[in-house]
């Protein structure tokens, strides 16, 4: 990303993540920068002075904000740069598709994902966590045999369908009103 540097201090050490916003921030006052990133003073001045970190939600913000990704923000390289471990790999990842074959699915979920506000967003990941995936779907599958089903219909059916779905509905209205 474009305003990413490796900024490596005299030890050869990557600087700090206060380090890090002091050099986003750049010519700006703090302050400014807090209200451009959608932050309170304090709590940005606690970022810089006191060694607070910022949530995942506010390091993804600053970084499309300002242009550099999440990995610079938060470890001080970029996401190419070879990073050592001697760690496994976490269990869970061992039998996922290799990232070529699952790309197109990534995509179509971020599309979505990035397609919602945040309150939207913030709903459906409740909604997930509320009733799980297979709850939804099931849920899923049930308007589509509804749908289904009224498409079925034949013409006469369906607009007899129609009248009383509307007519059980005002009734169901005027009784809420009551």
């Amino acid at each position: 990303m474009s305003n990413e540097g490796q900024h490596i201090d005299e030890k050869g050490e990557l600087i700090s993540l206060a380090d890090r916003l002091r050099y986003l921030i750049g010519n700006r006052s703090t302050r400014a920068a807090a209200k451009a990133w959608q932050l309170s003073y304090s709590t940005l001045n606690n970022y810089i002075t006191r060694g607070t970190e910022p949530s995942l939600s506010v390091a993804a913000k600053i970084s499309e904000l300002e242009g550099v990704s999440m990995e610079w923000l938060a470890w001080g390289y970029r996401e190419n740069d070879p990073v050592q471990t001697d760690e496994n790999p976490a269990v869970y990842h061992v039998n996922r598709p290799e990232p070529a074959q699952n790309e197109p699915l990534l995509m179509a979920w971020m599309m979505v994902f990035n397609s919602l506000d945040t309150a939207e967003q913030e709903a459906l990941l409740r909604l997930i966590h509320k009733e799980g995936i297979k709850g939804i779907l099931r849920e899923s599958e049930q308007r589509h045999s509804l749908a289904q089903a009224i498409s079925q219909l034949d013409e006469t059916q369906r607009h007899d369908f129609y009248t009383q779905a509307l007519a059980l509905a005002a009734e169901l209205k005027s009784e809420k009103k009551k």
